[in-house]
């Protein structure tokens, strides 16, 4: 498949320890008065929330706060600044998350735990490979078969130095232990993404591991404003100011806006530390999840801060009514509905692309697709897509050759977005052919498949040649066939694995050496009067 880059990974061996860096410097190091610290935050913060269900103060109207006690706890965003500057601030998040005011008490089983990178450029989500991180009230221990299964997905490799050096996810450990006792954590530190795809795809990754008792950590400061960060948008009223623009932060986190949230940054180049993990947020959520601003303070709050500089400390709570089932909506990389599309749909999906591969060639204004979503709305869901280009060569075996291929096989935009960048992908960003002119348009036909939603099998037995699609991963990388591929090259089962073990630089036997499978179907359709649909057929045999 093409647009996504692969890391190399190894798997960790033995037992290490992450060991407490910032213990003795940014919070207190003595297990008995660090003990003290938490539990005189946390009782604060318990009579508060007792007071009142919702921060109502924050946002106008306030009934956009939404988190009320009767909604159980998913998600919460808390501070990583010094206990001196957030530690009581990030004490509502976490007494928020064990909800004592509840009928039924959360007690996280599991804690996924996302911070930014301070010290380290780099893309993607470093793992570690610690098998516990401590601190000074004791070791919390790492769910090790999770975060070797995450390897498997793009953009998730060891980066264990990272881990070593960074503070954000260490000063929610203490609180962790605080609150839920020496529970399991999948840390994962997230560093630069390249836009909103890239979130939702570590998001699709996570969600298939995510379950009932588990809770998401996200380590966020909000806006750093002043010399000292080199983001001065305003000189005065710089206290004002700045809650204004963390309001503005907030609606977007609030309606669950990705998209916003990301125009938002670009626009105010507001410097929110934890934007990347707050947008893998936004994209595992569940519609249904309500929030609220549980406590809201800034660095200015304290004796030891200047007057130029201001950093912003939120805590946000996210939950889901109890008696919501499947709270974390957490099939295999889910992609909308599952369901055939319609000729009308199907036309629309093609016409789109040639605009789009027109609008390419001939260096014109590209289409826009707000209309279009408008009118089939279906379209707006998330779907793994190809889209394969032919050119017609009479001399050709099937009187066509190809020309050009490019999709997602996660569910990382809208269907229709998805066509539109995929369709523009393979007539100038295959490596393997040269971009596609003006003159070509007329010779251009054009293929798009669907995909189904993936879904881990327990074998590779249970592929059936024909119908599925197979993704295998193994030894950290991956290869993908479409589900026609064996059918066009008369590849039994083994001879399809033993080429989808070689396209992934593995050696030939690697699918019979604890490989990992999963499955997926597609919906084929073409131009120029061709089959309308080809179900569970595809044309892209090169990827």
């Amino acid at each position: 498949m093409s647009g996504f880059r692969f890391f190399s990974k190894k798997k960790a061996a033995g037992n290490k320890l992450r060991e407490a860096r910032y213990a003795g410097t940014w919070y207190e190091s003595d297990k008995l008065k660090l003990n003290e610290q938490l539990e005189e935050f946390i009782q604060s913060a318990d009579g508060a929330l007792s007071r009142r269900s919702a921060h109502a103060q924050f946002l106008e109207p306030p009934e956009i706060n939404g988190l009320s006690a009767d909604k159980d706890v998913l998600a919460i965003v808390s501070p990583h600044a010094g206990y001196m500057f957030s530690g009581q601030t990030a004490a509502y998040a976490f007494a928020r998350a064990r909800n004592k005011e509840s009928k039924k008490p959360n007690i996280a089983k599991r804690v996924f735990l996302l911070g930014p990178s301070h010290y380290a450029g780099f893309e993607g989500a470093a793992l570690s490979d610690a098998t516990s991180f401590e601190t000074p009230l004791g070791d919390l221990p790492v769910d090790k078969k999770t975060v070797e299964a995450l390897l498997d997905f793009p953009l998730f490799r060891y980066m264990p130095e990272v881990h070593r050096k960074e503070h954000s996810l260490e000063l929610q450990l203490p609180f962790i232990y605080k609150a839920f006792g020496p529970v399991e954590i999948v840390p994962v530190i997230i560093g630069q993404l390249e836009d909103e795809m890239e979130a939702r795809l570590i998001a699709g990754a996570l969600k298939r591991f995510l379950q009932d008792g588990d809770i998401i950590v996200v380590s966020s400061d909000f806006c750093h404003v002043g010399p000292r960060y080199q983001y001065q948008p305003f000189t005065k009223d710089i206290k004002e100011n700045v809650y204004r623009l963390d309001r503005e932060a907030y609606t977007y986190i609030n309606a669950l806006d990705l998209e916003g949230f990301f125009a938002f940054r670009d626009r105010t180049g507001a410097t929110i530390c934890g934007f990347y993990p707050l947008c893998i947020l936004l994209s595992l959520l569940p519609e249904n999840a309500a929030s609220s601003v549980l406590q809201y303070a800034t660095s200015q709050d304290s004796l030891a801060e200047d007057d130029d500089n201001s950093v912003s400390y939120m805590a946000i709570g996210i939950g889901v009514p109890q008696a919501a089932e499947n709270r974390w909506q957490s099939d295999d990389m889910t992609g909308g509905e599952n369901t055939a599309l319609s000729p009308e749909e199907k036309k629309a999906l093609l016409a789109v692309a040639r605009q789009m591969i027109e609008a390419a060639a001939s260096k014109t204004a590209k289409p826009k697709t707000a209309e279009l979503k408008k009118v089939y709305p279906r379209l707006t869901q998330p779907r793994g897509v190809f889209v394969t280009l032919f050119k017609k060569n009479a001399l050709a075996e099937e009187g066509r050759e190809l020309r050009g291929c490019i999709g997602h096989i996660w569910p990382v935009r809208s269907l229709v977005d998805a066509v539109v960048e995929n369709a523009t992908g393979a007539a100038m960003r295959d490596y393997r052919f040269l971009p596609v002119t003006s003159d070509e348009l007329g010779d251009l036909q054009i293929e798009i498949s669907v995909l189904s939603p993936l879904k881990r099998i327990d074998s590779y037995d249970e592929i059936v040649i024909g119908r599925d699609g197979v993704v295998l991963y193994g030894s950290g990388s991956q290869a993908v066939f479409l589900p026609h591929v064996a059918e066009q090259f008369g590849w039994t089962l083994e001879q399809m694995l033993t080429q989808l073990s070689l396209k992934a630089g593995l050696g030939e036997s690697a699918w019979k050496q604890g490989a990992k499978f999963d499955i997926f179907q597609a919906e084929s359709f073409e131009e120029f009067g061709q089959e309308d649909s080809k179900e569970n057929e595809g044309n892209a045999s090169h990827n």
